[in-house]
């Protein structure tokens, strides 16, 4: 199950308007093709930022972490066998998680 596309870009434009500093007007709420990684999506991150440590997940659906801040977007994946989440913006950010075909 995916957060819509409709629900995700109109809590992108609320919190751009609550909290300017950090969701900026060129800020991006999924990738380059506007869209969030689909079911199955392989990503990859550096543990420590240590490139000889490689986290793998696939991206398994998105939903909306709610916590006392507020609502938080974020990618359900499968790391290893064990299910667990990451937020959307890190999937998508250049230090984040890369994409891996």
């Amino acid at each position: 199950m995916f957060i819509s596309d409709l629900e995700l870009d109109k809590w992108h434009k609320m919190i751009q308007k609550k909290l300017p500093q950090a969701f900026t007007p060129d800020d991006k709420l999924t990738g380059e093709d506007g869209k969030q990684h689909p079911e199955g999506t392989k990503l990859l991150a550096s543990f420590d930022d240590d490139p000889n440590k490689p986290m793998w997940c696939e991206v398994k659906g998105s939903r909306w972490n709610i916590e006392c801040s507020g609502k938080e977007r974020v990618y359900a994946v499968l790391m290893g066998s064990e299910l667990t989440q990451i937020a959307l913006t890190s999937a998508h950010e250049e230090s984040g998680w890369k994409f891996v075909k």
